[in-house]
């Protein structure tokens, strides 16, 4: 019965030991930002090249490739992010999240906001070892309400171009057309002047006998 006793509060020992040993998934409160437009395209610190659509985030401590989860307490929102950049360096700030996981959780409009950061896995803190695909920028066309990318704004400039020069060349040809049509009139019947200058209600007062007299 004793042995039963010492195995038993053995097992317990080692179980405890162990829960004591793992690693605590501790939540960190502060302020988030995120990237400026300006660093779209620049390396970060594991050696891939940041995106304002990823969703990617720098802190100072956790290592690189960990993966964390940001909420927003004042309305619920959260995202995942990866680590893959060392920062932020403004006082306060212990998360500087992309652009695209900043719209997740709602922060854009007031630029720092209160988060709450939370591990959910810890990075081996490796550079990357591929370069990172980098799509294209997309802009704005105000007229439609679209995004479309360099080489698609190049390819629509020069479809308007060719439109362009297409309409030109018509109403060159028009004028052209209407340049060789001949200025006069083919009446029927026989005129005067004489008939032509009273069917516009004037009187004839030169080339009359009376007047010559």
């Amino acid at each position: 019965m004793k042995l039963r006793i010492r195995t038993f509060f053995w097992a317990v020992a080692v179980v405890l030991s162990v829960m004591d040993f793992q690693p605590v998934m501790a939540q960190d409160r502060g302020n988030a930002t995120y990237y400026s437009n300006r660093l779209h395209g620049r390396r970060v610190s594991d050696g891939s090249r940041y995106h304002k659509d990823s969703l990617t985030c720098a802190h100072k401590t956790y290592p690189l490739g960990s993966i964390l989860k940001v909420r927003n307490p004042r309305n619920g929102s959260e995202v995942l992010v990866k680590v893959t950049d060392r920062g932020p360096f403004r006082r306060g700030a212990i998360v500087d999240l992309s652009l695209a996981a900043a719209k997740e959780i709602g922060i854009v409009q007031a630029g720092v906001a209160a988060v709450e950061v939370t591990p959910v896995s810890i990075g081996s803190n490796l550079r990357a070892t591929e370069p990172m695909k980098l799509p294209e920028l997309e802009l704005l066309d105000k007229e439609s309400g679209n995004y479309y990318s360099i080489s698609e704004w190049n390819k629509r400039n020069q479809e308007k171009k060719a439109l362009a020069r297409k309409a030109e060349a018509e109403r060159a040809k028009a004028r052209m057309a209407r340049a060789k049509q001949p200025r006069w009139q083919v009446v029927s019947g026989k005129q005067t002047a004489k008939s032509d200058v009273k069917k516009a209600g004037y009187q004839l007062i030169f080339g009359s006998k009376k007047n010559a007299n």
